[in-house]
């Protein structure tokens, strides 16, 4: 006797009221499209704000502009008194993100323009926050609100690489020093507060590197 078939056999004299239950039961076909009834019918999860969607939803925006000038007018206040502590930024430098804060040291394996002990202004700045608040650019801040110097510290290259090609009568022994060069950030400063911003933002005076 088959063993599929002898196990069925006696499932059926163990557990005939389950089977005969199974054989009973129908499969439940699906409708090929399905309605918001036959959707919220079927789901489990149907949420109050899906059952109820005739319910009105207030709109706040007097609060909310409210909520935010307040919000606008503390950061102007730490701004003009310097109260805000400790600043951190963060910039974009050779197509690369760096996050930093006064005193940190910058590494670009890449060429860099600048000589050794020229001040630069970096005004790629996609962020800047301190402990109470965060500001974000929309990609970049205005450059009239924000300065950030630096200075090159340093220009040299890093250790030769070897790169040895070989193949058939073909051998070649190539070497690779790549830029190396260091940054320091000397300051993180406000220049204007949020409401004495220029209305229209120029590209004179931009450095692009």
């Amino acid at each position: 006797m088959n063993i599929v078939r002898r196990i069925s056999i006696n499932y059926l004299k163990i557990y005939p009221k389950f089977a005969f239950n199974a054989l009973l039961k129908r499969p439940q076909l699906q409708p090929a499209y399905f309605s918001k009834e036959t959707f919220r019918k079927n789901s489990n999860f149907a949420s109050s704000a899906a059952i109820n969607s005739a319910e009105y939803v207030e709109d706040n925006l007097s609060e909310d502009n409210q909520i935010s000038n307040e919000i606008i007018s503390n950061i102007n206040k730490q701004i003009k008194e310097k109260s805000h502590g400790r600043l951190f930024a963060v910039i974009q430098l050779c197509n690369k993100r760096f996050k930093i804060t006064n005193e940190d040291i910058i590494a670009l394996n890449t060429y860099f323009p600048a000589n050794v002990g020229e001040k630069i202004c970096l005004e790629k700045v996609l962020l800047v926050g301190s402990s109470d608040f965060t500001l974000l650019g929309r990609p970049l801040l205005h450059k009239d609100l924000l300065r950030i110097d630096a200075t090159v510290i340093e220009k040299t290259f890093i250790v030769p690489r070897p790169l040895y090609r070989h193949g058939i009568r073909y051998r070649r022994l190539h070497w690779f020093r790549t830029p190396y060069c260091l940054i320091r950030i000397n300051s993180i400063e406000f220049k204007n507060s949020l409401d004495e911003l220029p209305e229209v933002d120029g590209l004179q005076d931009h450095v692009v590197y």
